[in-house]
């Protein structure tokens, strides 16, 4: 049959490390070539999607203008609503329900919270409890945290926990009008246009750090962790690093990301001096003591593509697609492009564009992507403001079955290019980048042996069978698939 093959000889020769993949020259590109699937389109202007600490069965979705965060489960959004904001909703264009963070110790204390411009048109943080039903939130628990006065435009929108050190840190945008006229972002004494950091297991509502970079300066507030921002309207941690990845909208000309590594706070990023890593008076040298922190990636708006707003963001750390690992995910808004960059600015000239892979399951674009997501595995979510819920995950995908020694067992490999031949490997030591040249890739795999080759159908699947040798029960095996310049995601199975 096209695209299938035995394999139980050269799994006998893996079992045992034979047939190990060399490594060739200087590594090639880590390919791979991506796509979407839907998670539900059954919301309304979704601006927000992740997991709570410990509950894995739940994928909570925070919907812009009705001020709902709805509950996917079990394949469908639940009808009753998590929580819902729409009494003290101020829906400004900028405003609304912006994000949701849930305490680390969430799986204990059942506190989560929310950032959305209220009746009054201020951004303001509020904290409430899960009730017993656990896709249900006890909306009798508010608690109001932090309010920032005098916002009238570029509200920032993103709350979020730091893997490192637990603190809540919440992006701020300068407040308007266009240009920053009065000077908000770089004046000390308001939140406005800062990166705040306040501690919510301690005082009333909150507590200052200790080691808050402006504590006891009279010129600055104690909650600000980083100053010079212009609208963050998303920020993400890595969740191994503990480093903050900022995406700031631009003004006239240009769209940035700035890096914030775990721990360094007390920096300003510009604004309104600077724009990316322009002066916004051209005529100026508006940096002469070096004071200003430029950020790791810049792009200029553009009519083709049309170019206007950054999203960030999503460090991945998920473990399906390992040669993506700690790379930082950003989308232009009007455009639909999606890049990704990996690790701190030393590094950021390793920059991929993902925007012939990351569209819609149609293929066509998105039509305004507002956020990334990551669920509790580090896998990650996007987020179209005008159809709803996607999965970033690999183009070609294995599905292995439950694996048991002296049984047959059948793996698929779909998206493969039509007819292309298809290497199956396998590793016995986890996962760890290994360059495959005569391949074009890099694969996932630590110490990889090839199972077997065969040609992909022309529907682009490729179908492996084989006997699995009693010489492997009890050992756990990683699984990847190539073709000449991509990869599949990584399978890790344990035999019975």
């Amino acid at each position: 049959m096209d695209g299938r093959q035995r394999v139980a000889m050269t799994m006998k020769a893996a079992a045992i490390g034979l047939v190990t993949v060399g490594l060739w020259g200087a590594a090639p590109a880590a390919a791979q070539r991506l796509k979407t699937e839907l998670v539900t389109n059954d919301v309304r202007l979704p601006v927000w999607v992740g997991q709570a600490p410990g509950d894995t069965e739940r994928v909570f979705i925070a919907e812009h203008g009705s001020g709902l965060i709805r509950v996917f489960q079990d394949g469908q959004v639940l009808p009753t609503p998590f929580l819902d904001l729409s009494a003290n909703l101020n829906v400004r264009f900028d405003g609304g329900l912006m994000c949701v963070a849930f305490h680390p110790d969430y799986a204990r204390n059942g506190w989560f919270y929310v950032y959305f411009t209220d009746a009054s048109g201020d951004p303001v943080i509020e904290r409430y409890t899960v009730s017993p039903d656990r896709s249900v939130a006890d909306p009798a628990s508010r608690v109001e945290i932090i309010r920032i006065p005098d916002n009238v435009m570029h509200a920032g929108g993103t709350i979020a926990f730091s893997p490192t050190d637990g603190y809540l840190y919440i992006t701020v945008g300068d407040g308007g009008p266009q240009g920053d006229p009065n000077g908000h972002a770089q004046n000390g004494q308001l939140l406005l246009g800062k990166i705040l950091r306040i501690d919510v297991d301690r005082g009333s509502p909150y507590a200052i750090p200790p080691d808050n970079p402006f504590l006891g300066n009279s010129n600055v507030r104690d909650e600000i962790w980083a100053i010079g921002m212009r609208n963050p309207w998303r920020a993400a941690f890595d969740a191994q690093t503990g480093d903050l990845y900022v995406a700031d909208v631009g003004y006239n000309l240009w769209e940035e990301v700035d890096f914030i590594a775990d721990g360094e706070g007390g920096r300003n990023y510009g604004w309104a001096i600077k724009e990316g890593n322009h002066c916004l008076d051209q005529s100026s040298n508006c940096d002469p003591e070096g004071l200003l922190t430029n950020p790791i990636v810049e792009y200029t708006h553009t009519t083709d593509p049309p170019r206007c707003s950054i999203t960030g963001g999503s460090v991945y750390r998920g473990e399906a697609m390992p040669l993506l690992a700690g790379r930082y995910f950003y989308a232009e808004l009007c455009a639909s492009e999606v890049f990704s960059i990996r690790g701190a600015p030393s590094s950021t000239r390793n920059l991929i564009d993902h925007s012939a892979d990351i569209r819609k399951p149609s293929g066509d674009r998105f039509g305004a992507i507002v956020s990334f997501g990551e669920s509790l595995d580090g896998e990650m979510f996007l987020v179209d403001h005008a159809t709803g819920i996607y999965r970033i995950v690999t183009a070609m995908q294995l599905d292995v079955p439950e694996l048991a020694a002296g049984r047959a067992a059948e793996i698929a490999v779909s998206g493969v290019t039509p007819r292309a031949t298809v290497t199956l490997l396998l590793s016995q030591d986890g996962t760890g980048p290994t360059p495959m040249r005569q391949l074009d890739v890099t694969l996932a795999l630590r110490r990889p042996v090839i199972v077997a080759r065969t040609n992909a159908d022309g529907d682009g699947l490729a179908v492996f069978s084989g006997v699995l040798p009693q010489s492997l029960r009890g050992r756990t095996l990683w699984f990847q698939a190539a073709e000449v310049g991509n990869t599949s995601d990584v399978s890790r199975r344990v035999v019975r």
